[in-house]
This record gives C-alpha cells, sequence and structure tokens, in this order.
C-alpha cells in the first residue's frame, strides 16, 4: 500500500493506493477519513484490482473549498475529473457514509461512466419521507443533524473535551465496536488543521441548500432520479446512524434501473467495514467482478 496523489483541475488530493488493474474509488464519510478503508482494500487489490482512496474536498487543507463549492454536484464532478486524470473510462465505487451518498449521486447523474457502486451504512435517501412510517425513531438518531447546521456552535461542540464527541459517535453508530483508538486520533488531529472540520461540516450544512442553484441541482436530482449503475448496499441491522427499517423498506428495485442487490449483518453498525472487514471485502469482489467493464 502506498501514498500517491490525484487531482483534478484546480488541485491534489492525497491517496492510500494499492493493486493494478480495474480501477475501484473509495469515498470515505464523516467523521473520519480515507484509511477507514484499509483493511478491506488489500484483499480486493490481489484479486487484481486498483483500489484507490481519495481524501475527499475539503478533508485536508489544500483541498478547503467555500461552502458553495461543496454540494453533491461538486463532489460528483471530483469523482469524474480524478477518473480523467488517471485515462480511466469507468470506475467501481465504493463509498462509507458520505462517501455512500456520493457514489448513489454519481449513478444518478454519470451512469455512463460507472461500473457498479458499493454503498455501506447508507440508503438512497431518495424515500426518506417515508421514514416516519417505516421508522419513526430515526429522528432521534438523527440529532446530530440539527446541530451540524449550526455555525460556530457545531464546531465548538466537536472541539470540546478533546474531540469527545467523535469517540460518542463512532461508539452510538457501531455499538459494539472497539474503535482503534489510533485511527480515531488521527481523525482528531486533521479536524484540528484550520478550516477542514468547517469544510467537512458543510457537507451536511448544503443538504437545506435551496438557495443556490447547485444546491437545488444537488437535492431535488436525488429526490426525483434513478440510480443507473449496479448498487449493492450492505448496511448493519443494529446502525446507530440509520434504522435498519431505512435499509429494508425504503429501498425499492424500481429506484435501481441496474439491478439492486442489499445485504443486511447481524450485530453489526454503521462501521461495517471495521466490523466484518473480511466479509465486506468478499461481498465487494463478487460485485465487482459480477459487473466487470467490458469494451
Amino acid at each position: 500500500m502506498f501514498y500517491s496523489e490525484i487531482r483534478n483541475k484546480q488541485t491534489s488530493f492525497s491517496t492510500l493506493e494499492t493493486g493494478s488493474g480495474e480501477p475501484i474509488l473509495f469515498l470515505h464519510g464523516f467523521p473520519d477519513n480515507n484509511k477507514t478503508f484499509s483493511q478491506i482494500m488489500e484483499p480486493i487489490a490481489r484479486q487484481g484490482y486498483h483500489c484507490v482512496a481519495p481524501v475527499m474536498r475539503g478533508y485536508e487543507p489544500r483541498t478547503i473549498s467555500h461552502w458553495s463549492k461543496l454540494h453533491i454536484n461538486d463532489l460528483v464532478l471530483d469523482i469524474l475529473a480524478w477518473m480523467d486524470d488517471r485515462g480511466w473510462d469507468h470506475v467501481h465505487l465504493v463509498g462509507h457514509n458520505w462517501g455512500a451518498v456520493i457514489a448513489y449521486a454519481a449513478g444518478i447523474y454519470y451512469p455512463m461512466r460507472i461500473s457498479s457502486i458499493t454503498s455501506i451504512g447508507v440508503p438512497l435517501l431518495k424515500n426518506y419521507q417515508e421514514t416516519l412510517i417505516w421508522a419513526p425513531q430515526q429522528s432521534f438518531h438523527s440529532w446530530y443533524l440539527l446541530l451540524f447546521q449550526i455555525p460556530f456552535l457545531a464546531e465548538l461542540t466537536i472541539r470540546s473535551n478533546q474531540f469527545a464527541l467523535i469517540d460518542y459517535l463512532w461508539k452510538d453508530w457501531s455499538p459494539e465496536l472497539l474503535p482503534n483508538q489510533d485511527h480515531l486520533a488521527e481523525i482528531k488531529n486533521n479536524f484540528q488543521n484550520p478550516g477542514v472540520l468547517s469544510s467537512a461540516l458543510s457537507y451536511y450544512r448544503n443538504l437545506n441548500d435551496l438557495l443556490t442553484e447547485t444546491g437545488r441541482e444537488s437535492i431535488l436530482g436525488i429526490l426525483d432520479a434513478v440510480v443507473g449503475a449496479p448498487t449493492q448496499v450492505l448496511y448493519g441491522e443494529e446502525d446507530g446512524c440509520f434504522h435498519r427499517n431505512l435499509f429494508e423498506q425504503l429501498l425499492k428495485d424500481s429506484d435501481f434501473s441496474q439491478g439492486l442487490k442489499k445485504k443486511g449483518f447481524e450485530n453489526c453498525g454503521h462501521f461495517l467495514h471495521w466490523e466484518e472487514p473480511e466479509a465486506v471485502a468478499e461481498e465487494i469482489l463478487s460485485w465487482v467482478k459480477k459487473n466487470k467493464y467490458t469494451l
């Protein structure tokens, strides 16, 4: 495994990479970093794949962007730019948390470039309005969304008590997981870089942005679209971030024109790739092999 860079037109993004062959992009979420995939990338790479995990936009000082450049559409365009930088016509996407949201969007807007999608821990948000029917308790799981909308207060709360909220979220979202403390320390250290935490929180704040054209396109595009790439969704049945009913009831075959596969894991939570890395790697391998790009 090695460190490298991948570029869009404006700047370069740090990456963690391993292997060679058909490319797979691994997209991380919050509160996390690209090394979250290190346990599953190696076994996948050994089967003949080039695994690349970029640091997502805004998660390192050189890629900090104004909030108006951190909409879902902008983050999807990063994927296309990275592909062009490496000369990839097609790519498989593996996304966790926010990375899954962005992967879905890429499959909505540019399905002809996406060979397959594996979402870890996040349902398609298109039918989220049905949450009150199938999972009324989700409102309790989503309390942090309200906090993250408040500038300054959210940053202050997350930084307080040595970033204790990050520890709490990992424990709340994956109750049975004993997190790697070195990994959590690296996440916290990164959020001490000026501007990085606010940039990462802008992902959440832009979910309510109906004032800008990009904001409206990002939100309405997902609410009124179909994922056009083969998609599998892996989720923990004890996920404290998204209730299991959101995966079991709100994911509909009609919203995935090229097929949907979903698999729940017992006694696992949101950070499924940490709790069952071997099984998750096997599921990803099976899916990308089934949806191998051919000319």
